[in-house]
């Protein structure tokens, strides 16, 4: 399983559109992430439309990147279908992994732009998709083939892993 340790961030896209197959997949994918007690609260807006993507832009200082976006996926849950806050947050971020993954396996790059828990770029969703009062955005994934490659960086470090107890290092 390359694709989980290929998988970098990727805020460059070449001009090139994504097959509403290959959309399905990555959808797909995420769908079979686990939730608490099988609640799957998740709710997903697709957006490919190019103006559509440019407008989503401005949800966030950080979200220039959909402007040059093949699609984008904007996940939210539906808080009337779910065991609680902190449970949604799990599940939607199980769900989003797996889509970033599956999205490396086919040579599609992304990345994961945060929104919750900033209360001004939930509202700016909010409106933006008069999203009813239950479905709370919580981020937008940004998609795309990369416009030139890029190394993942080697995040492993041993240091951080204790045995049995806080400050084991070693086996």
């Amino acid at each position: 399983m390359n694709a989980i340790y290929e998988r970098t961030s990727v805020r460059q896209y070449a001009p090139e559109k994504v097959s509403d197959q290959e959309i399905e997949k990555i959808l797909k994918a995420g769908f079979c992430a686990p939730s608490a007690v099988n609640k799957q609260p998740w709710q997903l807006i697709v957006v490919k439309e190019k103006d559509n993507l440019e407008q989503l832009s401005h949800c966030s200082p950080y979200a220039l990147p959909l402007k040059e976006a093949a699609f984008a996926i904007v996940v939210m849950a539906d808080t009337s279908h779910h065991l609680a806050d902190g449970y949604d947050i799990q599940d939607l971020a199980a769900l989003t992994e797996n889509m970033l993954i599956e999205a490396e396996d086919l040579g599609i790059g992304s990345v994961w732009l945060g929104i919750y828990p900033e209360k001004e770029r939930i509202e700016w969703l909010k409106k933006h998709f008069e999203l009813p009062d239950h479905i709370v955005p919580y981020w937008v994934v940004s998609f795309g083939y990369p416009l030139h490659e890029q190394k993942p960086k080697d995040k492993w470090d041993p240091a951080k892993i204790h045995y049995e107890t806080y400050g084991e290092k070693a086996i």
